[in-house]
């Protein structure tokens, strides 16, 4: 990894698994479609929140310690008349992603990532009638103008002393949480 930044290490490091996962999300066209993500968005985002929420935060990487998304991911779950069990339908089990500090940088690797796929995500939901105030709520808080993701990739970037091989294990290790919760989301249907 001599010549190459961080940013594309883990992009390659993840590349495949992060494209087996965008397959999985699909195009939701439909409100039957969007409900298998937002069924699939629960099962993956929810748990792995609660195991952050539980985690001490290097001062470094305080600005990630809330990421509060679930709560509008129930909300719209109950706009669209869908019960918690609806949404997880099998519990999920959480590969254990340490709380080094490179398992927690591998960790928001894939959820600040997912900002910037929530943009053409939100237009999408948009489509379909659902909005920032109904349904969508946890796409348009994600897909708000922010510096979060350029702030993350500075982080990286500059940190002193990371194992980028151990961030990249738990970026694949989150990826893997979220196929799996799609994966169960979409056989649930």
């Amino acid at each position: 990894m001599h010549d190459r930044s961080r940013r594309a290490f883990l992009r390659e490091s993840t590349a495949d698994a992060h494209a087996a996962l965008d397959d999985m999300i699909g195009a939701f066209d439909s409100l039957s479609s969007y409900k298998i993500y937002l069924r699939g968005m629960s099962a993956f985002r929810i748990p792995v929140e609660t195991i952050l929420a539980g985690r001490t935060w290097p001062d470094d990487l305080s600005l990630w310690s809330e990421q509060a998304f679930g709560a509008l991911i129930r909300a719209d779950l109950a706009d669209l008349n869908m019960t918690d069990d609806e949404a997880v339908p099998v519990s999920m089990a959480i590969p254990p992603i340490g709380a080094a500090r490179e398992d927690m940088l591998g960790m928001l690797y894939v959820l600040e990532g997912s900002a910037l796929g929530a943009r053409l995500l939100y237009r999408r939901a948009q489509a379909l009638g659902l909005r920032s105030d109904f349904g969508a709520r946890h796409l348009a808080a994600q897909a708000e103008k922010s510096d979060r993701w350029s702030r993350f990739l500075h982080l990286l970037e500059s940190a002193d002393a990371i194992e980028i091989d151990r961030v990249a294990s738990a970026s694949r290790a989150t990826f893997t949480v979220a196929e799996t919760a799609f994966r169960r989301a979409s056989h649930a249907e």
